[in-house]
């Protein structure tokens, strides 16, 4: 039978404690076990414990008496508060166990724990969700809201928590049990999987689409509030470049340039004689090409080209719908480019600007990188292909040379070509610096410095130009050449004698441009023979 317990000397210290936080739970607990009857009873069902017990206790609980039940659920924040501060302090006092000990409990709560009753509590809950939160909106709002503040504490504490851990865990030991786990965990899942009920899972996917056009809107409603006049959205926008701390952006910067130069010299001490990774990449492709289906790899990237297609299609059909959304379009284009260039030439510009030691450092450093007979290795490669190519289709240059000539609009062209000239023509000679580069004078001057520039890198570095031209010819396949340079003259000829209108548009202004200029330099000659007798 159960001792006698002193209820009353435990509310008269509720009592005068009230108001300062006590409460008498931890003294009924007390009292509780230093009650010989209770602690026997307790151990007496512990010893013989039936989980089905659980089901009829919480019955019991409910609905015996229905107004200190709804107390109880009405305390459940503070009791899931309590819990945690229970389970905070449990975790601090199980570390004055013997590993012994822990190690029997751990294994013994592993082999009894019951996995289908664990399985059926989302089914035993599902309807209450369904009903209580689903449908409330209040409910479900202050259920997220109390998630997210457990959630904010929790980030705020873990990393003082991940700190300790850090300090205190063998990761070693951690890595081996959980890699070994995990590793007979992946064994067991074998055969294809089971499939997920599609109306949940179609239910479930449907939360995507809101979840996005909500983080649209917020997207959009914040560049709209940036719709202020541009002096002060310059101003905002500058003053928070400037105030980002330009010392943090620059350690993260060299942080990651340290990883990775880091990365590139283990690679090459783990390698040895080559890097490591080519070998580790060598393996993991490989078993990547074993494990692939190569057909179903196929089909899909047949089936993004086509969708990327139609994609592009659709995509180019809005953008060219009309002359406006055209014109909007290629003025996007001319102001990219304008970009690129500025780019380039303020690139140029700063190379330009370099002084002599930083272009002496940098030739000896091309000098010194430049491998002359990888130009000659992708020559070599190249023109084997092409040369495969042809041999599967003896055709193949001639019929798209043949195509592309019977396209073109001779008239077109050559109104182009006039165009062109005449225009660069002014353009040249209407810029007073470009007009006298182009002088006889000035380009007989320039060639004059080019040759002593040629002639002084030829006496300070006579081996130079002869090695490296050696090394390019020696790894040239002149008999791939030679089959790939008449694989691609011979087409051209015959396309163009097929296209004689073609052919004369571009044979005739030549030869008939050369012949004038010749005919020109000669009277010109004739000229200065006469004026100097």
């Amino acid at each position: 039978m159960v001792d006698q317990i002193n209820l009353e000397d435990l509310m008269a210290r509720e009592i005068r404690a009230e108001g300062t936080g006590y409460s008498a739970l931890p003294g009924l607990v007390r009292e509780l076990i230093r009650t010989p009857g209770f602690k026997e009873l307790l151990l007496l069902h512990l010893r013989d414990i039936n989980p089905e017990n659980a089901r009829e206790l919480i019955r019991t609980v409910l609905w015996e008496d229905i107004a200190f039940s709804m107390s109880i659920i009405g305390a459940s924040p503070k009791l899931v508060n309590w819990l945690v501060e229970a389970l905070i302090e449990l975790g601090v006092q199980l570390n004055n166990f013997t590993l012994d000990i822990l190690r029997d409990f751990l294994s013994k709560m592993g082999q009894d724990l019951d996995t289908s009753a664990i399985e059926s509590l989302p089914s035993a809950y599902a309807p209450l969700v369904n009903d209580l939160l689903l449908n409330d909106r209040e409910a479900l709002d202050a259920l997220i809201a109390g998630i997210g503040h457990v959630a904010e504490s929790a980030l705020s504490t873990m990393g003082s928590t991940l700190r300790n851990v850090g300090n205190t865990a063998d990761f070693g030991k951690i890595r081996v049990g959980i890699s070994e786990h995990f590793d007979r965990r992946r064994e067991e899942l074998a055969g294809i999987p089971e499939i997920f009920s599609p109306v949940p899972l179609a239910n479930l996917l449907g939360v995507v689409p809101p979840i996005a056009n909500y983080l649209l809107r917020v997207l959009t409603r914040t560049l709209q509030a940036l719709a202020l006049p541009p002096e002060i959205l310059a101003n905002a926008i500058f003053q928070l470049l400037e105030d980002i701390n330009q010392k943090e952006l620059g350690g993260l910067v060299n942080s990651l340039t340290e990883f990775i130069n880091s990365l590139h010299q283990g690679n090459l001490v783990l390698g040895r004689d080559e890097p490591r990774f080519k070998e580790v990449a060598g393996r993991i492709s490989k078993g990547l090409v074993e494990s692939v289906d190569g057909e179903q790899l196929k089909q899909a990237a047949i089936a993004v080209g086509e969708d990327g297609k139609v994609l592009g299609e659709v995509i180019s059909g809005y953008l060219f719908a009309t002359p406006e959304s055209t014109t909007q379009v290629v003025k996007a284009l001319h102001t990219a480019i304008n970009a690129i260039m500025r780019t380039l030439g303020n690139t140029a510009k700063r190379m330009s600007e370099l002084p002599a030691s930083a272009m002496a450092e940098l030739a000896e450093d091309f000098e010194a990188r430049f491998d002359s007979r990888e130009l000659g290795r992708v020559m070599n490669h190249g023109m084997t292909t092409f040369n495969k190519l042809c041999d599967q289709n003896h055709d193949m240059v001639t019929e798209i040379l043949r195509r592309s000539f019977s396209a073109v609009n001779t008239e077109t062209w050559a109104l182009a070509g006039k165009n062109v000239v005449l225009q660069a023509k002014d353009a040249a000679f209407s810029v007073p610096q470009v007009s006298a580069a182009l002088t006889p004078k000035a380009i007989g001057r320039d060639i004059n410095a080019g040759l002593a520039a040629f002639n002084r890198l030829s006496q300070e570095k006579p081996e130079l130009i002869s090695q490296r031209v050696s090394e390019t010819l020696a790894v040239i396949d002149t008999a791939a050449l030679a089959k790939a340079v008449e694989s691609f003259v011979n087409p051209l000829l015959k396309a163009l004698f097929e296209n004689t209108k073609v052919l004369m548009a571009v044979v005739k202004p030549v030869v008939g441009g050369t012949l004038k200029a010749i005919g020109g330099l000669i009277k010109d000659g004739v000229m200065r023979t006469r004026k100097a007798r």
